[in-house]
């Protein structure tokens, strides 16, 4: 039997070229987003971590100083204590905890500039310091604790429920969504072959598959809640007691506070 001279020919398919910037900066960034959610860092050892509780009181009252005190030397003693904690880190942690309080420095020097050149007053130039300060001691708190020990200490402030249950929720969200967006993306990048002039569909049906997903996944933590008998309430009867890095840390808030009163009585 012999094959008819249209199933002998060779067919040699070149595809067209085409952009999938789409694609690759949407990748980039659920993946970039994604390596934050999923680090888990480790320059300092469970024994000599504080517990979050201490640990937030400590950024909370470290915010507080650094946002009331009029005196620089203090704000640089409070910026040596923290760069001192982030060379603890790894190369890329301290790229990704340095990158945000500089751009917001950047950001608020940027509206304080007319206030900087026809005023002179010293004060104004303190407001950039204080930013990339908080910012900084915020990121580092972050990076130190996951987020279910971050949401157990804020309920220990008695927080209200409701607050931390959109906190909490929305922080699994973002990370069991982003997951699913990157298959997503994964696969339609597989599947794009050639040039394509239907990219608004290729949009419309990763977005619409997303929220079909997201609707699921609420139904079925909604079951799953009622199911574990969950009341809307985060009990924190489960956190440590305190211990000596905790006790350490409050003293290191109590000097802190000492030099801030010297400071500020002596001006």
């Amino acid at each position: 039997m012999q094959l008819p001279d249209w199933l002998k020919n060779e067919e040699q398919y070149i595809p067209g070229k085409d952009r999938d910037y789409f694609i690759s900066r949407s990748f980039l960034r659920i993946t970039a987003v994604l390596a934050k959610y999923g680090y888990q860092p480790a320059f300092l050892q469970e024994k000599f971590c504080p517990s979050p509780m201490a640990a937030l009181l400590f950024l909370l009252g470290l915010i507080l100083l650094a946002v009331t005190s009029s005196q620089p030397y203090f704000l640089y003693t409070l910026a040596a204590l923290l760069l001192s904690l982030l060379a603890l880190q790894d190369g890329v942690m301290i790229r990704q905890l340095l990158l945000p309080p500089v751009l917001a420095a950047a950001f608020s020097l940027l509206i304080l500039l007319p206030a900087i050149l026809f005023t002179a007053n010293p004060l104004t130039l303190l407001l950039p310091v204080k930013t990339f300060l908080t910012v900084l001691a915020s990121g580092l708190f972050a990076s130190l604790y996951s987020w279910n020990r971050i949401t157990a200490a804020i309920s220990w402030f008695h927080v209200p429920q409701l607050s931390i249950f959109i906190l909490d929720t929305a922080l699994r969200y973002i990370f069991l969504l982003g997951n699913l967006s990157r298959d997503f993306l994964t696969a339609l990048r597989l599947r794009s072959i050639g040039c394509n002039h239907q990219k608004s569909r290729a949009i419309a049906g990763i977005t619409g598959n997303l929220f079909l997903k997201s609707q699921e996944m609420s139904q079925e933590m909604y079951h799953a809640m009622q199911c574990r008998g969950f009341t809307g309430t985060y009990p924190h009867s489960h956190q440590l007691p305190w211990k000596g890095a905790d006790i350490a840390l409050l003293l290191l808030f109590a000097l802190l506070l000492f030099i801030y009163l010297r400071l500020e009585l002596l001006l």
